[in-house]
């Protein structure tokens, strides 16, 4: 055993005891594919009983990329990009990488700041859910620097980058056919953010669902907090065209509604019928138990992480002409919020 108090283990020690060249040794600790099972094996068995730990000074003074890798969410405190980080941060882990997290309050300018920083500070990849709603280049130059960036949620506009999408159309779509099968005709779509891809897309599915049923859109955004709600939930309740259902577009909106509704004693469904873009970990608790479009954070994060470490590790520079888009598959959840009844 190597291992002393007076030496501290370099890349040639790990070399010598797994008895393979220097490059092996480099390849193995960057993750690159290319290296056998066997050897791999051999040289992180080495790597543990010498205690070797890479020195991160000497990388950056190398010019070479730092092993972190950066993440940008609109809003941290959202339960499904709290997933998100949690699972990028557990995969980053496993290979080697620490993460950065920040939010960017939903503020584009304050997003491509921070891109810029960690950029500057080498981090060896970006992901982004994007706040831009109009085309932005300052992304695609930051990206043609060997900057790797992987788009998630929402595409990136302006830039040629990979990016995870879920099928966010066709979710809206089969919540307002479902409660249209209840017999619903009056639906309103509820929640915040229309300006963002992801809540556009469902708005155009559930648009394009009322209207091919022969049905009038109502729209009713700018529903970001539980006061915003209560005020409209207030406006609208004592109308005669009052909505006989809801479609809530977004999680927090979701559950400042379930909230609202029932301060007011206004029963679900017996009232008003009630579904919910985004499932969450109470949905099936609360009562009755909400109906609602699941998507998966831990897959949506999982396969970005795949696309944004493939590109590390087997693409020059970390940039690909041909960028990959996936689009997950999202699930109805039926429980007891829209009931049996039909209302005309």
């Amino acid at each position: 055993m190597i291992k002393n108090e007076e030496h501290t283990p370099t890349i040639r020690d790990v070399a010598r005891v797994a008895r393979v060249g220097l490059m092996t040794v480099s390849r193995v600790i960057n993750n690159h594919p290319s290296v056998r099972a066997s050897t791999r094996k051999k040289v992180e068995a080495a790597i543990v009983q010498l205690g070797y730990r890479q020195n991160e000074a000497a990388r950056l003074l190398k010019g070479q990329r730092a092993k972190l890798i950066g993440l940008i969410v609109p809003d941290i405190s959202d339960a499904f990009f709290a997933s998100c980080a949690h699972t990028v941060q557990q995969i980053a882990r496993m290979h080697g990488y620490m993460t950065l997290v920040v939010s960017s309050e939903r503020d584009p300018e304050l997003e491509f700041q921070e891109a810029e920083l960690m950029a500057s500070r080498k981090v060896s990849g970006l992901l982004v859910v994007t706040s831009m709603s109009n085309r932005d280049e300052r992304m695609s130059r930051l990206q043609n620097t060997g900057l790797a960036i992987v788009a998630f949620d929402r595409p990136l506009p302006g830039a040629n980058t990979d990016c995870v999408l879920v099928e966010n159309r066709t979710g809206a779509e089969e919540a307002t056919q479902h409660l249209i099968e209840h017999g619903h005709r009056r639906i309103v779509c509820a929640g915040y953010d229309d300006d963002t891809y992801t809540v556009s897309e469902r708005v155009r599915g559930y648009t394009q669902q009322m209207t091919s049923s022969g049905l009038k859109p109502q729209l009713a955004f700018g529903l970001s907090t539980l006061d915003d709600v209560r005020r409209w939930l207030a406006g609208i309740w004592t109308s005669k065209s009052r909505p006989t259902a809801i479609f809530s577009i977004n999680h927090r909106t979701s559950v400042s509604m379930l909230q609202a509704l029932t301060e007011r004693e206004i029963k679900i469904p017996g009232d008003i019928a009630l579904v919910g873009f985004d499932d969450f970990e109470l949905a099936g608790v609360v009562s009755p138990a909400l109906t609602t479009i699941a998507q998966s954070p831990v897959e949506v994060a999982r396969r970005s992480m795949a696309l944004l470490l493939e590109r590390l590790h087997t693409s020059k520079d970390g940039v690909r002409t041909s960028p990959a888009k996936i689009l997950l598959p999202v699930k109805l959840m039926i429980r007891a919020s829209c009931g049996p009844h039909g209302v005309g």
